[in-house]
């Protein structure tokens, strides 16, 4: 029966989105001074440490928030980590369904880029490096 069971699918996506604080999980590597946010989630979200931690090393204040739930998508905990960055990058590889996402979430969307492969390739680190130099002014 089709009403009965678009209101148990009803009350099922309620609840969930209901309780988005409590499911949603995520990680954070340097974020508090982040001059340059990225935002990445499954295997490409290695890369984006890797990019994040080297250019740490050499004094870039680079930061990193690795989601591990997708859905419900953590809109209040996306608009608070990017609020103080001067740039998100959303690492992904895909054609960019959490870089939308990220620039709806935030309140100046104009400051969000997409570093993404969808060719089946992993995502490098000179893809990442060469997305954040064109954003720097300083060329691919």
């Amino acid at each position: 029966n089709p009403k009965i069971v678009y209101g148990l699918m009803r009350h099922l996506v309620d609840k969930i989105q209901g309780h988005t604080k409590e499911i949603t999980r995520i990680k954070e590597f340097f974020i508090d001074d982040a001059e340059y946010l990225l935002i990445s989630y499954g295997s490409s979200a290695r890369t984006a440490l890797h990019v994040v931690e080297n250019r740490r090393a050499r004094g870039e204040r680079l930061g990193l928030l690795e989601l591990q739930t997708l859905w419900p998508f953590p809109v209040d905990v996306v608009q608070e980590r990017c609020a103080s960055a001067n740039c998100v990058i959303v690492v992904e590889m895909n054609m960019g369904q959490i870089f939308y996402e990220v620039k709806k979430a935030i309140a100046d969307p104009q400051k969000v880029f997409l570093a993404n492969q969808i060719d089946g390739s992993f995502i490098t680190p000179t893809d990442i490096l060469n997305i954040l130099r064109i954003i720097q002014g300083k060329g691919a």
